[in-house]
């Protein structure tokens, strides 16, 4: 399969060649109906780059790496409208159980908050200039996650770990300009509820991102945004919670073609700096042992 080869070949491919093969790993479906031209047209680079791409990676040519491609796309097509029987116990069963239990409280939140609900959302971004992000249980990582992509977007924020003396630290300063959106995933959450009780005391906004709508956040909170975690088995997913968290992010940078393209120049630079080979290194690298 093109995937596999790609996957092993990949730390090998010169920069041109990885351009060609992160295109084709994106838009598959795309590239079954592209000629080598078309898909050198769409990745930047000439049709003897995509050819020699191919050979690189085993095949005869692009025509080999297009059939490959093709009976990916023809697999996953009849996958979708012949489905084969699966057992609960198989561990493909197991597998589409927990896709299909994903996809139906995703599409519970999309009902729980309505546009006007989310409009609301919205407002209580203006005027913030900085965010804190506290979350407990398996809404720890994803709390922690979402403050790191705030401050990507250029917003301020931080995380919070579930620490009484270092949430003291900091919520006793919070006031009208902060926001603090409290992450919890299940009916528990009496951690998160405390903190966003504090916050609202000094004047802070308050938003609670809860998996369950018996969670104390949901009380304690100006506005709740309903990410449903219901799993098969005792633990919950954090799939809905990671997804409105993400979507959160979104909402507050107010994102145009002007600033993401501004966002991605701004770590292509940094990330081509700081993966550059050492100019010290290399010369020490080759610098010649004096004899004794």
């Amino acid at each position: 399969m093109y995937r596999e080869k790609i996957r092993e070949y990949y730390d090998h491919l010169s920069r041109s060649y990885r351009r060609v093969a992160d295109y084709i790993m994106s838009n598959y479906y795309d590239v079954a109906f592209m000629t080598a031209a078309q898909l050198a047209y769409a990745v930047g680079v000439d049709t003897t780059t995509v050819v020699r791409f191919s050979q690189r990676l085993g095949y005869n040519g692009y025509p080999d790496l297009l059939q490959d491609v093709r009976e990916q796309v023809k697999a996953e097509i009849y996958a979708a409208y012949r489905p084969k029987p699966l057992s609960p116990e198989d561990p493909a069963g197991v597998f589409k159980d927990r896709i299909e239990q994903e996809h139906h409280n995703l599409q519970q939140m999309l009902v729980q908050n309505p546009p006007e609900h989310l409009e609301a959302v919205a407002r209580i971004f203006e005027g913030v200039e900085r965010i804190v992000l506290v979350g407990e249980g398996y809404a720890e990582t994803a709390a922690e996650m979402i403050a790191q992509q705030f401050r990507h977007r250029g917003i301020q924020a931080e995380f919070l770990s579930n620490d009484a003396v270092k949430k003291a630290g900091t919520l006793m300063y919070v006031d009208s300009k902060v926001l603090v959106i409290g992450v919890s995933a299940t009916a528990y959450g009496r951690d998160v509820a405390r903190a966003l009780e504090f916050a609202r005391a000094r004047g802070a906004r308050t938003l609670g991102v809860i998996g369950s709508l018996a969670s104390p956040v949901n009380r304690m909170s100006d506005l709740i945004v309903y990410a449903p975690t219901d799993a098969i088995g005792p633990l919950p997913s954090i799939v809905a919670l990671v997804a409105a968290l993400s979507a959160l992010v979104l909402i507050a940078s107010r994102d145009n073609d002007d600033t993401v393209d501004r966002h991605m120049d701004a770590f292509e630079a940094a990330y081509q700096f700081l993966t550059q080979e050492d100019v010290i290194t290399a010369f020490e690298a080759a610098r010649v042992p004096e004899e004794a």
